[in-house]
């Protein structure tokens, strides 16, 4: 017999719900990545930078790794745009990764993270801003995660604290 004070059936809704969670931030950070790379090398074609198309490529594998992020290859691109003498370009390049690039993240994470977890994308923004606090930049990813199974587990404990009531009741009714 199991030694878990849960029901077989609410062990695997919160072993779901977990994956669930787990799955979608990952998942998330692969497509935001994508995203960014993508708006970059729009960035970059806009903006004539030389070699947009390989730009692009490795502004989308950088973008999915949390710690790096996208910034790591629009910057140095931003500053040879200003020390190559196309100062109109690298000021307006420097605007776009600032405003577009950068803000995709803070925008589509908690929309593709609420959507997969049934979470209120308040609820994943306030999980973000936690975790980076607590965690730093990983944070971003973490603290949603965290605030997820919080709410997960004290859900559970309220349904049980529920079915506990209901089996008083019905006891003092007999």
């Amino acid at each position: 017999k199991s030694l878990s004070p849960l029901k077989k059936e609410t062990q695997e809704k919160f072993s779901k719900h977990f994956k669930d969670i787990t799955y979608s931030v990952l998942v998330g950070q692969i497509i935001i990545g994508i995203i960014q790379g993508l708006i970059a090398g729009i960035g970059y074609w806009i903006f004539g930078v030389n070699n947009a198309i390989l730009l692009t490529i490795l502004t989308m594998l950088v973008g999915v790794i949390p710690l790096i992020g996208p910034w790591l290859v629009w910057v140095p691109v931003d500053i040879y745009l200003f020390a190559s003498g196309h100062s109109g370009a690298g000021f307006g390049f420097l605007i776009y990764g600032l405003l577009i690039i950068s803000w995709l993240d803070t925008i589509i994470r908690p929309i593709l993270v609420s959507r997969r977890t049934q979470m209120n994308s308040a609820i994943v923004i306030i999980g973000m801003i936690g975790g980076l606090f607590v965690f730093g930049i990983l944070g971003l990813i973490i603290g949603p995660l965290v605030l997820a199974y919080v709410l997960l587990v004290i859900e559970l404990y309220r349904k049980k604290t529920l079915k506990d009531e209901e089996n008083i009741i019905f006891k003092e009714i007999e």
